[in-house]
């Protein structure tokens, strides 16, 4: 007799309902022992000191990307007051705006397109600006 001839080929799944209520039981006691101590406390969006008090737009990211461009270029201090060239992270903020303005064609409003437009003509031109005093 082989032993694949013992196998029930339609075995019946049995659930010990006792054993599931003192696993719910087990975790239960566990989360009042533990209680609201492991939780971060949350605050209400109005209450936090940290978010902003505008509603973001479109204006607001393409400055984002131009603050962190002119950052880059040491136009900007950084947090602490050091100014620092990277001229690869500013080239990056410089074309994922320029990415921006591709993506966004026709669909700006006007003050929008001049907005971003302005952005990055200012910054194209710092960025050759700093890379001219880089190679003196």
């Amino acid at each position: 007799m082989d032993m694949a001839d013992n196998i029930d080929p339609n075995p019946e799944l049995h659930v010990d309902a006792d054993w599931k209520s003192q696993a719910q039981a087990e975790k239960e006691k566990l989360a009042a022992k533990v209680g609201d101590a492991a939780k971060p406390p949350v605050e209400s969006p109005a209450e936090s000191s940290s978010m902003p008090t505008i509603a973001p737009s479109f204006e607001m990211i393409v400055e984002q990307f131009a603050a962190q461009a002119l950052m880059a270029m040491g136009a900007i201090p950084q947090p602490g007051g050091q100014k620092k060239v990277d001229v690869g992270l500013a080239r990056f903020f410089i074309d994922s705006l320029a990415v921006l303005e591709d993506k966004t064609k026709g669909n700006l409003t006007g003050a929008e397109q001049r907005t971003l437009l302005t952005a990055l003509t200012d910054l194209r031109m710092t960025y050759v600006n700093v890379l001219k005093s880089a190679k003196k």
